[in-house]
């Protein structure tokens, strides 16, 4: 509909009264998906943002064996309930070899990619991470060196998507995680750090460059 050339604006004349529902964060809702599909049996999430970045993360854990409802909410057609069943610390469905690898497409949607980077290594088997060009020019190295430190093997020839990550369950042990790029990458670590054995696996140190004078 094309603009008209004049739009007229009345001035108020008494006070606003309105009432307004904010909308989710995708940053939070993505980073509760992964921790409801590490619990153990459901988990419900209310007020959930339905965005590009969300989606793209429900669609990922249901390929990887999680089920997760969405029902829309009558206060904002942003937000959604989301009920995801959890496996303990499981991945349900195990990876293969670089043939037979489980498929994660993560759009550009970097919450996703460097969560469900971290997520997969509790697997077993491949898991190949990919998404748009623009999602591969972003930033994976420090994740991946953390991972790494941790014994988990991940195949990138330049430290970012397109990646072939083989899971091999939780491992107890500690990393160093460089958030010079992205604070994602330790809260990536952070999320899929579990009990292991008595022992809490994956512990991170965070670590990030200070600015030097002169």
């Amino acid at each position: 509909m094309p603009i008209p050339e004049l739009i007229e604006i009345l001035p108020l004349i008494e006070p606003v009264r309105a009432e307004i529902t904010v909308p989710g964060s995708k940053s939070i809702t993505n980073r509760a998906l992964v921790l409801g599909a590490l619990a153990q049996g459901e988990t419900r999430l209310e007020g959930a943002l339905w965005s590009d970045d969300t989606q793209v993360m429900i669609t990922a854990l249901r390929e990887l064996g999680f089920r997760a409802d969405v029902k829309p909410e009558a206060s904002d057609s942003c937000n959604r309930t989301i009920t995801i069943a959890g496996h303990g610390g499981a991945v349900p469905r195990n990876g293969g070899s670089a043939d037979t690898a489980v498929d994660l497409f993560v759009g550009n949607a970097g919450t996703a990619a460097r969560f469900l980077a971290a997520l997969v290594c509790l697997g077993r088997g491949g898991y190949r991470l990919h998404g748009v060009p623009r999602m591969h020019d972003r930033p994976q190295g420090a994740l991946f060196a953390a991972l790494r430190q941790l014994g988990y093997e991940i195949n990138s020839p330049n430290d970012r998507l397109p990646a072939l990550i083989h899971g091999s369950g939780p491992r107890p042990g500690s990393c160093v995680v460089g958030i010079e790029e992205s604070s994602q990458f330790a809260s990536a670590v952070l999320l899929c750090s579990r009990r292991v054995d008595g022992r809490y696996g994956c512990p991170a140190k965070m670590r990030k460059n200070r600015p030097t004078s002169g």
